[in-house]
């Protein structure tokens, strides 16, 4: 048995926060995470760090942690940020009563903005539509989910903490009525795993209600499932936003080498097994397109969807949209803490306001640091733009993301991993235009020239590598990306001889 103070649930940006926060104040923790950093939520949003503006007329206070949050991050974790700076563009038939209130809103929360004529946008970004109106300057900025966790995770690794991914938790154990420890099955040897613990916190997201029922508690959680669409080309420098009340397909975000373009807001029961509906792509598509018309043009690579944790409104009449992203600590008084809702960019309040629940639970009066002092392990990442890894690239495997051999070669030796998605998370491997088509098969063949994998072993990987693929891509399989797909399957099933296996 393993035994530890406070047991996280929940590997995504607020459980790795965390197990930052509780590392920096010297208490014993344990994360437990069913799948890979960023599996959820965290993994599946637009990778944009919010000025707060897309709230501040309907949320204040949201608005407010987030602009707060968003300065501490640019200064804690320069190397997850992309400083892009964002727009909130007005289009024909967007008010100027809303332009107003949201100015006035902005003020009164403390977001920084800049009135830019048409003309004025344009110049920044010269492919938006010219029939704009004007457009509001924000600090909106791009941030890595994926570099975030793996990051925050360094600080409480570097100070013991114990972190197991690809571990389910399956079972609360509760002694005389309290929560004391938990059961993990290892996803890869099947080996059942008991920790024990003081405290539990259930920062598991989306599967908050699941892992709050095995304790015998209840959590009011709804859950709104929001799908996004990749482009093939960075078409624009800043994050661009539709200056009107939250909608769909109102948000543009750079990433990288490509352009990530959101999202939709449905409301779901189940967490898992999600789907992005055609219909959703087109919608996305043709309100991307009226902000940045070369999204009618542009070439889809891929699709993906998510789940919004939020918390549960007294009044759902008006939709997801109008539920607060505010979040909630809710002690189970049962040796079990619950975070709910929040979102990406107020992770580091979240970790601060719970670690503080549970220091105070403990009598401990060590100060929360993770405001000012910096992500560590960022020395060892290039930053942006992505053009700074050519100067230490060497022997390319993956020439979307310039990944270079040496690079997947370390993250193989450190982790262990028999999983792609871990290599990708970490490297980036497989996350530019060509959606790992012609990269996966190189890192597969690394793996198994390690001694990581076996060729069964790495042909079940790249299985499951191609069918995860495909769920992306499917939907906007037509023009150019339907005759990319049939290359790459010629390549797997011709000169691989993947013909040869069921896929």
């Amino acid at each position: 048995m393993i035994k530890t103070d406070v047991i996280i649930i929940g590997g995504g940006a607020t459980g790795t926060g965390i197990a930052r926060d509780m590392a920096l104040r010297g208490i014993d923790h344990c994360l437990i995470e069913k799948k890979d950093f960023a599996a959820g939520a965290t993994g599946a949003c637009h990778g944009l760090l919010h000025s707060g503006g897309r709230y501040t007329v309907k949320d204040p206070e949201a608005a407010r942690e987030c602009i707060t949050e968003n300065t501490i991050l640019r200064k804690i974790g320069k190397k997850c940020v992309e400083p892009t700076e964002g727009l909130f563009v007005r289009l024909p038939g967007d008010t100027i009563e809303y332009r107003d209130d949201f100015l006035k809103s902005c003020k009164e929360t403390g977001i920084k903005t800049k009135i830019l004529s048409a003309s004025e946008a344009i110049k920044l970004v010269p492919n938006l539509n010219p029939s704009l109106l004007e457009a509001v300057k924000v600090p909106d900025a791009s941030i890595d989910p994926f570099r975030l966790c793996m990051l925050n995770v360094i600080s409480s690794q570097r100070r013991g903490g114990k972190i197991f991914t690809h571990h389910k938790v399956v079972e609360i154990v509760k002694t005389r009525g309290r929560c004391t420890g938990v059961k993990v099955l290892d996803k890869f040897s099947a080996e059942i795993i008991e920790i024990s613990g003081k405290v539990i916190i259930n920062a598991s997201g989306a599967w908050g209600s699941g892992i709050a029922k095995m304790a015998g508690s209840d959590v009011p959680m709804s859950l709104s499932k929001g799908s996004l669409i990749i482009a093939n080309h960075r078409l624009s420098n800043l994050v661009i936003n539709r200056l009107r009340p939250s909608s769909n397909g109102d948000i543009i975000v750079p990433n990288e080498t490509v352009s990530l373009a959101g999202t939709t807001s449905i409301h779901v029961d189940d967490p898992d097994n999600l789907t992005t509906d055609p219909g959703e792509i087109d919608l996305i598509r043709s309100e991307a397109a009226m902000m940045l018309p070369d999204f009618n043009n542009i070439r889809l690579i891929r699709s993906y969807t998510g789940v919004r944790p939020l918390l549960k409104a007294a009044d759902t009449s008006s939709g997801d949209r109008s539920i607060s992203r505010g979040f909630q600590i809710i002690d189970h008084k049962n040796g079990m803490f619950s975070i709910l809702g929040g979102k990406l960019t107020t992770y580091r309040l979240m970790a601060e306001k719970m670690t503080n629940r549970v220091a105070d639970h403990f009598g401990i009066k060590i100060p929360c640091t993770t405001a000012e002092v910096p992500l560590e392990g960022q020395e060892d990442l290039s930053g942006y733009p992505v053009s700074k890894r050519l100067g230490k690239i060497e022997n390319i495997m993956c020439e979307c993301e310039l990944v270079s051999r040496s690079k997947v070669k370390k993250v193989i030796e450190d982790t262990g991993t028999k999983n792609i998605g871990d290599i990708q998370h970490r490297t980036r491997l497989g996350m530019g235009p060509c959606q790992g088509g012609f990269c996966t098969y190189r890192a597969l063949g690394l793996m198994q020239e390690t001694g990581q994998v076996s060729p069964e072993e790495s042909l079940d990987t790249l299985k499951r590598f191609l069918q995860r693929r495909y769920k992306g891509s499917r939907p906007l399989l037509y023009g150019d990306q339907l005759r990319e797909e049939q290359l790459v399957e010629g390549i797997y099933l011709s000169l691989l001889g993947m013909a040869e296996h069921e896929v």
